[in-house]
C-alpha cells in the first residue's frame, strides 16, 4: 500500500538533527540550477515555476548545452538521492556533507542516467504531453535504484523503475502535488524556503522508493537477477 502521509511524516523524523546538512545539500542543488539558467545557457534553458524545474527550448539547443545540462544535473541527481537514501535508511546515524560529495564520484553514471532517462521522456512527449508525464513518473526511481545497486547498468535500472512503479504512477503524481502549497509559499521568499522544503520532499520520495522496491521484491516482480545480484550467495 502506498501511504504518502506516512512517508511525509517519517521524512520529517528522519531529518531530525540533519536539517542544516540537508539545507546545504539543497543549496548546492538549487544553486546549480540557477547557474544553468544564467548567462548564455539561459537562451536554451529556462528555470520555471515553484517546482524549480529546468526546461529546454529545443529550437535553441546545441550539443554542448545539452551535454553540460546532463552532466551537471545527472551528477547532482545521483549525489542527492544517495544522500537521502542514507538519511532514511539510517535515521539514527549522523550524516555529514561528505555523504553527498561522495556521490560526485558517480558523475559519469549520473550523466548517462540523466541523458537516457530524459531521452525517453522527450520521445514519449512527442506523442502528447500526457504520455511524457506518465513516463516521467515511470522513470522517477532511476537514481534511487542506481544508488542502491551500484553495479546495475543504467538501462536495466530504468527497466526496474518501470516495474516497481506499475500501479503507483498516480500515487507518485499526487504525492508530488501534495507539496505544491509549500512550493507556492516559497515564491515570496525568493525560493529560500526551498532549503527546507526540498529536503522534506526528497526524504519523503526516498521513503516511497524504499516501499515500492520492498513490495516489488516481496511479490517477486523484481528478482535478484533483475538487480544484478546473481552472486549474492557466494562466500568471500
Amino acid at each position: 500500500m502506498f501511504n504518502r502521509r506516512l512517508y511525509k511524516k517519517k521524512a520529517l523524523e528522519c531529518l531530525n538533527g540533519k536539517r542544516h546538512i540537508a539545507a546545504l545539500v539543497s543549496l548546492v542543488a538549487l544553486g546549480a540550477m540557477f547557474l544553468l539558467d544564467a548567462g548564455s545557457m539561459g537562451k536554451s534553458i529556462q528555470l520555471i515555476g515553484p517546482q524549480l524545474t529546468l526546461i529546454l527550448d529545443a529550437r535553441k539547443m546545441n550539443f554542448i548545452v545539452l551535454a553540460v545540462l546532463c552532466f551537471v544535473l545527472g551528477t547532482i541527481g545521483i549525489a542527492e538521492t544517495g544522500f537521502y537514501l542514507f538519511a532514511v535508511t539510517k535515521p539514527a546515524e549522523k550524516i555529514s556533507f561528505s555523504v553527498f560529495m561522495d556521490g560526485f564520484s558517480q558523475c559519469i553514471r549520473g550523466f548517462l542516467a540523466f541523458a537516457w532517462k530524459w531521452l525517453w521522456i522527450v520521445l514519449w512527449s512527442f506523442l502528447f504531453i500526457i504520455p511524457g508525464i506518465v513516463k516521467y513518473f515511470a522513470y522517477s526511481q532511476l537514481f534511487y535504484i542506481l544508488g542502491d545497486y551500484p553495479e546495475l547498468g543504467v538501462a536495466q535500472a530504468l527497466s526496474v523503475s518501470k516495474e516497481i512503479t506499475k500501479g503507483h504512477k498516480a500515487d507518485l503524481f499526487w504525492m508530488r502535488f501534495s507539496f505544491i502549497l509549500w512550493d507556492i509559499i516559497s515564491i515570496p521568499t525568493l525560493f529560500i524556503l526551498q532549503l527546507w522544503v526540498r529536503p522534506y520532499k526528497q526524504a519523503a520520495f526516498a521513503l516511497a522508493y524504499r516501499s515500492l522496491m520492498e513490495k516489488a521484491i516481496k511479490s517477486g516482480t523484481i528478482t535478484a537477477e533483475d538487480l544484478g545480484q546473481n552472486n549474492t550467495n557466494e562466500e568471500f
